[in-house]
């Protein structure tokens, strides 16, 4: 180190003097070669830090300096640290390192490098001022020079470095606002007032229970207690728990006027919405069903004739769970055709007068399963039936009037082929008793129906037309073990 370095302590004022006198740096003595390598690294630093500060690398060796310190704390860091945030005009940061000397190392130091550190620190306060700030609200964020000042500093003494300052406030509700101060040396406690000026309502909700949840026009806000600012107009508070009846009111919110809501949670005492009861169980329908025919037996035509048909039954099943049902199904049927015109007749043209008109009677019996699809309704629901089975069917075709004039004789004929079914329609619980009211379409074979003609011959009326087509109303009366609650 040059001959010409000197401790900071060596003269007085040296901080408040360094412009003229030189730097008045010191280091720690050397040390033997058996230092420890804590030692050996901080006097590195050390003299990293003399080099950038000859080179007026004020932040450098600031930086060198305090490495050094906490590698091998001592008063020749913390006096050098000093001169170095002087130097930055950091006068309040230097004041501070030197009471940090003299009360971590006064030991190590003479009396008079101890009484030269004061005076130091008392001239260096005429170097800075301080201020006292006080904000309304109170729970507004103060920033000084951008740092936030914490909650104990408000409307405490603040010390500042002499110039300009920059201090904002925010808050809920509340126009932010900023002043710039200036601060001379030695002025004490100049007070800052800051009073924000509202831009918004304070609404305030309370409720006495944890865990009642608050929200504010449909948004959650928070649990038990809320405060915060609301833009002016009406608006809507809920508060509400599991088991408590709904807290709900409206209000509205003025600039400048607080408003302060107690929200009181009573206990519901209603029973909790019962669940949905699975309905299952056996039932029985009785069948009525108004039938029409669309199909006639070869060689006759029905689209003008004088029909009338119905259909009686009982349905059987059991209700395996609210949607689904399985049921059997046994019922019998009969058409009567009167007026069924003869095609095959000559000279005879259907829809002339003297057309050959011809009667007969279908009997149907079916048996077969259903499978029948609910809605969950427990009065009223919907409900529709897919199902399948075996029907007989048995045509009697009265003999023609005009003798010799029909290729169709009359006869009989009869036999078993399969049916589809479907329904969709309607059903009522009253108590116990069901109503049903559905429309229905029976898609049955009928080439097995075989018999013999008035002529001896085999007839199969169904040979060309393959199968029936019936459609028509059904009305269904019954008792089920399911009922409404």
């Amino acid at each position: 180190m040059p001959a010409r370095t000197v401790t900071l302590l060596a003269c007085r004022l040296a901080l408040v003097l360094a412009a003229v006198t030189g730097p008045a740096l010191a280091q720690p003595a050397s040390g033997q070669s058996g230092d420890d390598p804590k030692t050996v690294e901080a006097r590195g630093h050390f003299q990293s830090g003399v080099k950038l500060y000859s080179a007026k690398n004020w932040q450098g060796a600031l930086a060198e300096f305090d490495a050094a310190y906490k590698l091998k704390p001592g008063p020749s860091s913390l006096k050098n640290i000093a001169l170095c945030q002087k130097e930055l005009f950091r006068y309040t940061d230097a004041i501070d390192t030197l009471k940090k000397a003299l009360d971590r190392h006064a030991a190590e130091m003479s009396e008079t490098e101890q009484q030269s550190v004061r005076e130091a620190i008392a001239e260096l306060g005429a170097l800075v001022g301080s201020i006292v700030v006080r904000v309304v609200p109170a729970e507004a964020r103060v920033l000084l020079d951008g740092r936030p000042l914490e909650r104990r500093e408000i409307g405490t003494s603040i010390r500042l470095n002499t110039g300009e300052h920059v201090l904002t406030a925010d808050a809920p509700g509340h126009a932010r606002a900023a002043r710039t101060i200036r601060v001379a040396g030695g002025q004490k406690d100049v007070v800052v007032d800051f009073t924000l000026v509202q831009n918004a309502g304070i609404v305030a909700v309370t409720s006495k229970d944890p865990k009642a949840a608050i929200a504010i026009d449909g948004k959650a806000m928070a649990f038990s207690t809320w405060r915060g600012p609301l833009d002016p107009g009406r608006h809507y508070v809920q508060v509400y728990r599991d088991g408590f009846k709904q807290f709900e009111q409206y209000f509205v919110v003025e600039i400048g006027k607080p408003i302060e809501i107690e929200a009181v949670l009573v206990k519901d005492e209603r029973p909790p919405p019962s669940k949905p009861v699975d309905q299952r169980g056996f039932y029985a329908l009785g069948v009525l069903s108004a039938v029409g025919l669309r199909n006639a037996p070869g060689g006759l035509e029905i689209d003008q004739s004088e029909i009338s048909g119905s259909s009686v039954g009982v349905r059987a099943g059991y209700r395996l769970w609210t949607p689904v049902g399985v049921e059997l199904l046994l019922e019998g049927g009969t058409h009567k055709v009167e007026k069924a015109c003869d095609t095959t007749a000559t000279g005879h043209k259907c829809g002339t007068a003297t057309a050959l008109e011809r009667t007969f009677t279908l009997d149907s019996l079916r048996f077969g399963p259903n499978l029948r699809i609910m809605s969950a309704g427990e009065s009223l629901r919907f409900t529709s039936v897919i199902g399948a089975g075996a029907v007989r069917h048995e045509i009697d075709l009265e003999p023609p009037s005009e003798d010799g004039v029909s290729k169709v004789p009359g006869g009989n004929a009869k036999g078993w082929d399969p049916y589809f079914l479907v329904e969709v329609g309607a059903q009522y619980n009253l108590s116990h008793v069901v109503f049903e009211l559905c429309g229905l379409v029976f898609i049955d074979g009928a080439s097995s129906a075989k018999g013999n003609g008035d002529d001896g011959r085999t007839w199969t009326p169904f040979e060309d037309t393959g199968g029936l087509i019936m459609g028509g109303l059904g009305l269904r009366v019954g008792w089920t073990e399911w009922k409404p609650r």
